[in-house]
């Protein structure tokens, strides 16, 4: 007699959860934020303190965290004028690990200049200061994302399609502006070579400078991996990384490792979510190198997940074959359609911005470290993805 045992899975499974069975715990939840039309950047500048901006209105909203890193309150402060375009954020690396004089830097796209800002402590009810307004030279325009690095600022011009190199001390002397091709992002420092990477999404490039004193040269991301680099990082492994965010039908679901003489190992998801998902931010591991999260998004792709993947890469130190992704998860946010846009990794959780909806999402536990947590494939597609209970009371009030 032939026994099925995947017909015994979903018995067995609540079996052991009724035994008290220990299997981790997930939590995500969304937070509303203070409304604006787009919500965009998010920074951790202390242990409980989160920076937000807000591009449509010019305005940057603190959150306050509790000793269990959940959100508890959020004021939301116009920095300088409700059409600043008020975008990017960075930390200074001068300021204080402990928050209480931390200072960062934020674009104002539409005045077309970098902010130093003093967020004024944690309390989230002291309104933040400007402490230094830096324009930038011409012909760039627009600066979107921000860097620090040795003591410089790097600067991706979205809307001029320049890449803007100023030192902190001597702005106006020192300068460099680079034309490259539509649209610069993100900016990245590679840990290893030094080169600097920005992805340009309209065009589907990544350039490259090598600190030589040239013009930089522009890689072409393969047709057949995808479209729209975004989401380029510095990650603990001395590598940079990006995502492809797609077009407006779908992702492909692949992120790649720009190695230090920039060749780039390319990676797909492969789950039936995964495998057509944007991807539009990524997030690590500082911890375990081998461990990333990645950020799927709607922004355009209208029917396309807003969902987390996390992901644990193999690599092989010897041999012929190609690294690999050894385990990848999914955890689907609860709002839908909501441009998920921004993602950090703060505490041990994952915070998240969700543009269209002024929504901050925080992600933990088992979401964020059960690599045998998924919710495309694994114990959750038995018994569905409610309270592992037999009773539950609700609060209404």
């Amino acid at each position: 007699m032939r026994i099925d045992t995947l017909s015994f899975l979903p018995i067995f499974i609540n079996q052991l959860l009724r035994k008290g069975s220990s299997l981790a715990v997930k939590s995500v939840v969304e937070y509303p934020l203070p409304a604006a039309g787009e919500t965009h950047e998010i920074l951790a500048v202390s242990d409980e303190l989160l920076l937000i901006s807000q591009q449509t209105d010019g305005s940057l909203v603190k959150v306050a965290l509790n000793q269990k890193g959940q959100p508890v309150a959020a004021r939301k402060y116009i920095v300088t004028n409700p059409w600043s375009g008020l975008h990017g954020l960075a930390l200074h690396l001068g300021s204080s690990s402990s928050g209480a004089n931390s200072t960062v830097w934020a674009t104002v796209q539409f005045d077309n200049a970098i902010l130093q800002i003093d967020p004024n402590g944690n309390d989230i009810n002291s309104p933040p200061r400007v402490l230094r307004t830096i324009p930038l030279p011409a012909p760039a325009f627009g600066p979107h994302g921000i860097l620090e690095h040795n003591g410089s600022l790097w600067a991706a011009c979205k809307d001029s399609s320049h890449i803007v190199r100023m030192t902190i001390d001597k702005p106006d002397e020192d300068h460099q502006v680079w034309a490259v091709s539509g649209r610069p992002i993100f900016t990245a420092v590679h840990p290893t070579s030094g080169d600097v990477f920005a992805g340009l999404d309209l065009s589907s490039k990544i350039w490259r400078y090598k600190n030589d004193g040239g013009t930089g040269e522009e890689i072409a991301v393969p047709p057949d991996k995808g479209t729209t680099p975004v989401g380029l990082l510095a990650g603990p492994d001395k590598n940079a990384w990006v995502v492809l965010l797609g077009n407006s039908t779908a992702g492909t679901g692949t992120f790649g490792r720009i190695n230090k003489d920039a060749s780039i190992d390319w990676f797909t998801l492969s789950s039936s979510i995964g495998s057509a998902a944007p991807l539009i931010h990524m997030a690590f591991n500082d911890q375990d190198p081998t461990q990333l999260w990645l950020l799927g998004s709607s922004t355009l792709c209208a029917a396309c997940v807003n969902a987390v993947f996390t992901v644990k890469i193999e690599d092989t130190a010897s041999g012929t074959a190609r690294p690999r992704i050894a385990v990848q998860n999914t955890v689907m946010l609860p709002t839908q359609r909501s441009w998920t846009h921004r993602m950090i990794v703060h505490r041990g959780d994952l915070y998240i911005t969700e543009l269209t909806t002024s929504t901050l999402a925080h992600v933990s536990g088992g979401a964020v470290t059960g690599l045998n947590i998924s919710e495309t494939w694994d114990q959750y597609a038995f018994s569905g993805v409610g309270a592992r209970v037999d009773a539950l009371d609700y609060s209404n009030a």
